[in-house]
């Protein structure tokens, strides 16, 4: 995976930008790049996601995004919440995006997500169908 251009970096102190308690977007929404087409990510994909991203992305793939993003030992978000990541693609010019979140259920079924990353992927691998988030 070799990475591009960086819309939204990693923060310690960014707030949630979804609680699932609350009435509100269910949606995150961001300009591609390239083309400026506004590309949308389901906060319900990143909650579903936050558990699993490792194990979808492979070992290997995992590590290097791990990196990529400083996502330290102990493997938490900058946040404090579970680390989540999916790729999305620009439905007009087809570039792919690495989309982390920061996953937090601070209660049975409620969870807050802290948007953490949004990154161009330059170059990708074969990876599983279930990494993609549209």
């Amino acid at each position: 995976m070799k990475f591009g251009k960086s819309i939204l970096s990693p923060s310690y102190t960014r707030p949630p930008a979804f609680k699932n308690i609350e009435a509100g977007e269910k949606f995150y929404s961001f300009a591609c790049i390239n083309c400026n087409q506004t590309i949308s990510v389901e906060f319900d994909s990143l909650i579903q996601q936050g558990y699993s991203w490792q194990d979808a992305f492979g070992e290997k793939l995992a590590d290097k995004i791990k990196e990529f993003y400083r996502i330290g030992v102990v493997g938490k978000s900058q946040d404090g919440g579970y680390p989540s990541m999916i790729l999305v693609e620009c439905g007009n010019c087809k570039t792919d995006y690495l989309v982390y979140a920061g996953v937090e259920e601070v209660s049975n079924s409620v969870y807050v997500v802290t948007m953490q990353g949004i990154t161009e992927i330059l170059e990708m691998p074969e990876i599983r169908q279930e990494v993609r988030g549209n």
